[in-house]
């Protein structure tokens, strides 16, 4: 895989976060790593007016490129699309992102008209993605691909986060997933999985029973792929390894 697909959500730096280090300033460490794509994440954010301006400004001294993790549905309980959106996309904004990422959340009972209710969002610029969560709701492929569907039947540019170690959350296969969503996935995270007591729990990429090179092969080579777990600074060193030494099966 080349460098330049690998992406660092700044879950990777949870530890920081929890010590009070701003996403900004874990920009330089993405830097460091010789990353130049970040994904912060919405929650990270303490101060919205002055976090979001010098996450923006650290991006730029840096050369790098943003994409926006926002934890919330495009569609309310009983189909309502959220309307909280454009704060969020307005916060895209002075971010600079290029990417937005949200939940579907509850398409199910949706009945307006998407290429409508979504035009304000697509006219921002700014590539809009749902991803598979850890929730039966927005998580599961029988709810995520007729969200997905119904978004290419209306010519609405919404498509799909493919989250590798979500699936096992909501007892889904990802190999399985893979081949339902594929066609729809344009953008990768990655993280693996393992069974405790409590149930499934999130490690580092290959320290867990995901076979990820299994699941990333029925999957576009060509789309930014992202480390998405709480790691140290070595298991983020070893997980661009991985990713970089990845060769697609032909």
């Amino acid at each position: 895989m080349k460098k330049d697909q690998i992406v660092l959500n700044t879950l990777v730096y949870a530890e920081q976060h929890r010590a009070g280090v701003s996403q900004a300033d874990m920009l330089s460490d993405v830097n460091d790593a010789e990353i130049k794509t970040a994904e912060v994440r919405r929650e990270f954010f303490s101060d919205f007016e002055s976090d979001l301006d010098q996450t923006a400004k650290a991006a730029q001294q840096f050369g790098i490129t943003l994409y926006y993790s926002v934890p919330e549905s495009l569609f309310l309980n009983g189909g309502q699309v959220n309307p909280d959106l454009m704060t969020y996309f307005d916060e895209g904004k002075r971010l600079g992102i290029k990417k937005i990422k949200f939940n579907t959340g509850d398409f199910a009972h949706y009945q307006g008209n998407l290429a409508t209710d979504f035009a304000p969002f697509l006219e921002t610029g700014i590539e809009i993605n749902v991803e598979n969560d850890q929730t039966q709701l927005s998580g599961t492929f029988e709810h995520l691909v007729p969200f997905l569907t119904a978004a290419k039947e209306a010519n609405v540019d919404i498509k799909n986060v493919y989250d590798l170690g979500n699936w096992r959350f909501v007892s889904e296969d990802e190999l399985e997933a893979a081949k339902q969503v594929a066609p729809f996935v344009r953008y990768i995270h990655v993280k693996d999985d393992y069974e405790n007591d409590s149930g499934m729990a999130v490690v580092p990429l290959g320290d867990g029973i995901i076979d990820w090179k299994a699941a990333l092969n029925l999957l576009p080579t060509d789309v930014p792929v992202a480390l998405e777990y709480p790691a140290t600074d070595e298991q983020i060193d070893a997980g661009i390894k991985d990713l970089e030494e990845f060769t697609p099966e032909v």
